[in-house]
């Protein structure tokens, strides 16, 4: 079995470069990128879903590496709790963790957390040629690949609200894209796949719209 201190250090790298490159945009905005607030809108309420959901994943992880009996009582899922299922979890959450960096580095200053009413650009390059919605497809293999290490009751919970939550958002954004963009936004839905996939037509798609960098 890997160690189960593994993906507690994935995340912290994770979450600290994701810091760093949120950080980075919202100074060459002047305003934060996180778009989330604390209201009682369907928007807020999925961003507290993200939170607590993340918390309690995080907090998970590290007591199952403190305490080697945390699985059982979480209710572990003996089926699934074998060496080379853990360790294809740690993989697909590396590699998760991987596109989600690559996807803020590619959407330069128009990366945000959330909806923002301004209008950003709309990119359809890089990972977005494949997928629309790279940032969730990685967080999904992230918690997919955390509930693979740990295959238990809390990982699954967490798992299927990440799923619930993840496709709220993803149709919220598609709306509110499809009203800030138009039809550049409707061409590039049409050509690439909600998750992942072979583009209909690529080159459509890339040049749908200039893509904002930053």
């Amino acid at each position: 079995m890997p160690s189960a201190i593994l993906p507690v250090l994935l995340l912290v790298g994770l979450s600290a470069a994701f810091a760093l490159l949120t950080r980075r945009v919202s100074q060459r905005l002047g305003r934060s990128a996180d778009r989330f607030g604390t209201g009682d809108t369907a928007h807020d309420f999925v961003g507290r879903v993200y939170r607590v959901g993340g918390a309690i994943l995080f907090v998970f992880l590290i007591v199952r590496a403190v305490l080697p009996t945390a699985d059982m009582a979480a209710g572990l899922v003996p089926g699934l709790a074998r060496p080379t299922i853990a360790w294809l979890g740690l993989a697909v959450m590396a590699a998760g963790s991987a596109v989600i960096l690559a996807a803020q580095v590619q959407m330069g200053t128009s990366w945000r957390i959330g909806l923002d009413q301004e209008r950003t650009g709309l990119v359809t390059s890089g990972l977005f040629a494949w997928s629309r919605n790279p940032t969730f497809l990685g967080m999904v293999a992230v918690v997919l690949g955390a509930f693979l290490m740990a295959p238990t009751t809390v990982t699954g919970i967490v798992l299927a609200a990440a799923w619930v939550a993840f496709s709220v958002q993803i149709r919220m954004e598609e709306e509110h894209l499809r009203r800030m963009h138009g039809p550049a936004y409707e061409a590039y839905r049409v050509a690439v796949p909600r998750w992942i996939g072979l583009s209909r037509n690529l080159g459509r798609a890339s040049t749908a719209q200039p893509v904002d960098r930053g």
